[in-house]
């Protein structure tokens, strides 16, 4: 299964539109909030099944705060990341406790692969085991270029790319992991 992953977009449609449509084909779109109904809007449009959370600025939304969820022989945990209370400015000792956290949610969720946003800071590590991944942002006044992460989940190997815009239609991998079971 091949699924695009998105967070913290901002009605940024033209930037997930573009991701789908130049890096596809996809079989899942995943969003983790902040424009958890663009991202739905989108998928429908390129005709992408959707799966997303509520992130915190995504006020009216009725989606979940949560979702984990199986791709061949993966378990996955989705959240926006505002549950912990992260931030972009925390010191390298905060974030290091905020991934053990992450660890030990995905442990309790049976997850191999953690997946959050809300930080707008593209990240991609294995921590104990977990690979965990934040796509990023595709927020129109970011001062990066717009981010989104490709994860190829098949049966004994999971690989998780961070793709950067380089221009529309143009993208690069940014940072890739690979996980064998």
């Amino acid at each position: 299964m091949r699924m695009a992953l998105f967070s913290d977009t901002h009605g940024n449609k033209e930037a997930m539109r573009d991701a789908l449509l130049s890096e596809g084909p996809f079989n899942r779109m995943i969003h983790l909030g902040d424009g958890v109904a663009d991202g739905m809007s989108v998928s429908n449009e390129v005709g992408v099944k959707f799966c997303g959370v509520r992130g915190n600025e995504d006020f009216a939304s009725q989606h979940p705060e949560e979702v984990t969820f199986s791709a061949g022989n993966w378990t996955i945990t989705a959240i926006h990341g505002h549950q912990m209370d992260i931030n972009p400015y925390h010191s390298q000792l905060q974030w290091q406790q905020h991934f053990n956290d992450m660890v030990k949610w995905a442990i309790r969720k049976r997850s191999q692969l953690f997946l959050y946003g809300h930080s707008h800071c593209a990240a991609l590590q294995e921590v104990d085991g977990v690979v965990i991944c934040n796509p990023g942002d595709q927020y129109v006044g970011s001062a990066g270029a717009p981010t989104f992460a490709v994860i190829n989940a098949e049966n004994q190997r999971l690989t998780v790319q961070l793709m950067e815009r380089l221009e529309k239609g143009r993208w690069t991998i940014k940072a890739t992991m690979e996980k064998i079971c």
